[in-house]
């Protein structure tokens, strides 16, 4: 039975939300409590959720001027792309159509963003990287060093990470240096020993989805974040709050955590 009848048996039409994404270039209908959700997926046809979607679409507004799905965009094999471990629904269809590589730090092909390689710099157009630098090792002023080293000149980087409007960055574990995380599921605690030898233990640790990586090190705070963003040497600094929602971006509830887009000048 085709999902569209089983949505609208389930939903009223002031429920459901037709749209064109702008990964797969086909016509899904959802609801719009997933659409208006930063992480539900609602694109029954590749899987894109509201933050993939707002990421192409910054990505196509700062290469080609306009909003169109990948599926759209020119093909440029001369377009050198860099993705920090970015999900493959909107990975694979880059990969198609540029010099795009989807890099890991668990897996290869493997990039480690606090430690990068002398023969990367330089080398990139654009960068996204999506939900990462909340999990890098303290210092995290490193990685966004190192992402304004990736790029040539002019370069675009487009970055989420979750954040909140207020204060500023928390560090769960401001003297990271030599640790190990012990135990299972709940019952895990992370164990480190200072540069000054002293032995600390964290409980309560957050863990987000994902392989990898996935402890979470860090919440950041607005302010902190465009302060790291701009002392790391990038311009051009924007917050991308507007709704397109002829692509399914629908940004009404949302209120910290857009999609951010900046440049290497």
């Amino acid at each position: 039975m085709h999902l569209e009848f089983l949505l609208a048996r389930r939903y009223s039409d002031k429920d459901l939300y037709g749209f064109r994404c702008n990964i797969c270039g086909k016509f899904p209908v959802s609801p719009v409590s997933a659409i208006t959700d930063r992480e539900a997926p609602s694109c029954y046809f590749c899987g894109s959720n509201l933050r993939f979607r707002s990421i192409i679409a910054v990505l196509s507004k700062e290469l080609f001027g306009e909003i169109v799905p990948i599926t759209d965009m020119p093909g440029s094999r001369g377009l050198v792309g860099i993705g920090i471990s970015d999900s493959p629904v909107y990975a694979r269809p880059l990969g198609k159509k540029f010099s795009y590589t989807n890099t890991f730090y668990h897996k290869r092909p493997r990039l480690d963003i606090t430690d990068i390689s002398d023969d990367l710099q330089g080398t990139a157009d654009f960068v996204i990287t999506s939900e990462v630098l909340e999990h890098v090792p303290p210092p995290v002023e490193t990685a966004f060093e190192n992402l304004f080293k990736l790029l040539k000149p002019n370069g675009l980087c487009v970055l989420t990470v979750p954040y909140k409007n207020e204060g500023l960055t928390i560090e769960h574990f401001p003297d990271l240096h030599s640790c190990r995380i012990e135990g299972k599921g709940e019952k895990r605690i992370l164990v480190n020993r200072t540069r000054e030898g002293q032995e600390q233990v964290f409980k309560d640790l957050i863990f987000h989805g994902g392989k990898g990586s996935t402890l979470e090190m860090r919440l950041f705070s607005k302010r902190s974040l465009l302060d790291h963003i701009r002392q790391a040497g990038f311009q051009e600094i924007t917050i991308h709050q507007e709704s397109f929602p002829e692509f399914g971006i629908r940004m009404e509830g949302i209120n910290s955590s857009f999609t951010i887009s900046m440049r290497k000048a």
